[in-house]
């Protein structure tokens, strides 16, 4: 983490001085001003990056933060993004349409104290809605399941799962 915000600034510190010895039209003042804002920029979209690598996916579920670990895969494919956690043993994933108001068409939970939980649009019992920020996905609901110590009694459980595609 701490790398990737040096490389950033230093990065930032190439296109200033790059940018300043260029020269152009503009006096040397606005060409420092432009190199400052794009520094700036770069360092923001780094220190942004960074936060994100530390507080990774988050799973709350009744209200209960989940340990889950694993990357963060996206794709885009017919108009959905697929989203998907690399490395872990759980099962998570959804699936969304594309754009700033997605549709949640189906979430996979995954198995947590003996339970598997999981999300389709048009199933009985669950619901889903999802928000978009700029790569950062909040998916919240309604899950449905399965307890497998009494596995012919279905069960729903709230549920917030929130990534960051890279």
């Amino acid at each position: 983490m701490k790398r990737g915000i040096a490389v950033a600034i230093s990065g930032a510190a190439i296109v200033v001085g790059g940018l300043v010895g260029c020269s152009s039209d503009k006096s040397a003042k606005e060409q420092v001003s432009s190199a400052t804002e794009t520094a700036k920029s770069a360092v923001t979209s780094a220190t942004d990056a960074a936060k994100e690598a530390v507080n990774g996916p988050k799973l709350t579920i009744d209200g209960e933060d989940q340990k889950i670990e694993g990357d963060v895969t996206c794709s885009a494919m017919g108009g959905n993004v697929q989203i998907a956690l690399a490395n872990n043993d759980q099962g998570i994933g959804a699936q969304l349409s594309e754009g700033d108001e997605p549709v949640v068409h189906q979430v996979g939970i995954g198995s947590f104290n003996g339970t598997v939980l999981g999300f389709q649009e048009g199933a009985p019992g669950g619901e889903a809605t999802a928000t978009k920020d700029g790569n950062t996905y909040k998916i919240k609901g309604t899950a449905t399941g399965v307890d497998m110590a009494n596995p012919m009694q279905p069960l729903t459980k709230p549920f917030e799962l929130t990534v960051t595609c890279p």
